[in-house]
């Protein structure tokens, strides 16, 4: 009871919060010191991987499921950087486990506060916006140790929006391929080779009455372009 009385004292007189908090937070820091020391030397457990926001595994292959808090489950919005920032504060490094009231949840997890050194990981996930506090006393599964705190945290901690993915880009509308020129090579059955446009198979022999202007594209069976200069029968 000093212990927390010297607290609020100092959290009144020179941090200036309210009376309640500082009470609330002293009664948290409170039961964190009982629970680190109440059986002495606290063991440390290497965290090997992090499954998501709120779980992770160890060395020796346990699973750990963080107690009072809830991250986004995977496809979520929020949930890859959840994991991210558990992943810088654990993955790769030894942590300490801490009982709560239950031992293991229903799919074999260990369930347990998880601090790395005087850092409450859970508490660090709810403050940063990125895990909400759940699983206590509110939703039908007993109030925990540290549910005060983990709730105090949740109220103050601000949402973290995601980012919209941008919308695909409009699709393109199909390039239709160019015509080839017309050559004396892929003339329609019927015309002449060598005309544009289509003038009739030679012979019977045809003149300028007959076909009208014309670009001579090639041979001339019917001398249309005396001139030679490619245009005939009044397109030149």
């Amino acid at each position: 009871m000093r212990a927390i009385a010297g607290v609020v004292l100092a959290a009144v007189l020179v941090g200036g919060c309210g009376l309640a908090d500082a009470i609330e937070d002293a009664q948290a820091k409170e039961q964190e010191r009982r629970e680190r020391t109440a059986d002495g030397p606290t063991k440390k457990y290497k965290v090997v991987r992090v499954v998501d926001g709120d779980t992770v595994e160890l060395a020796n292959g346990e699973h750990v499921r963080l107690i009072g808090i809830d991250a986004p489950e995977d496809g979520v919005c929020g949930a890859v950087a959840a994991t991210k920032k558990l992943t810088r504060l654990v993955e790769g490094k030894k942590i300490a486990l801490v009982r709560g009231t239950d031992n293991r949840d229903r799919y074999g997890r260990l369930l347990r506060y998880v601090d790395r050194g005087a850092t409450d990981v859970g508490l660090v996930m709810i403050r940063s916006g990125l895990a909400i506090a759940r699983y206590d006393s509110r939703d039908g599964y007993g109030a925990h140790p540290r549910e005060r705190s983990y709730l105090k945290a949740d109220r103050k901690a601000a949402e973290v929006g995601c980012t919209a993915k941008p919308a695909p880009p409009e699709p393109k509308p199909p390039v239709s391929p160019k015509p080839k020129p017309k050559t004396f090579v892929d003339a329609p059955s019927g015309c002449a080779p060598g005309y544009s446009p289509c003038v009739p198979a030679y012979p019977p022999d045809l003149d300028c009455a007959d076909t009208g202007p014309v670009t001579v594209t090639g041979p001339d069976p019917h001398g249309l372009d005396g001139d030679g200069d490619g245009l005939a029968c009044g397109g030149d």
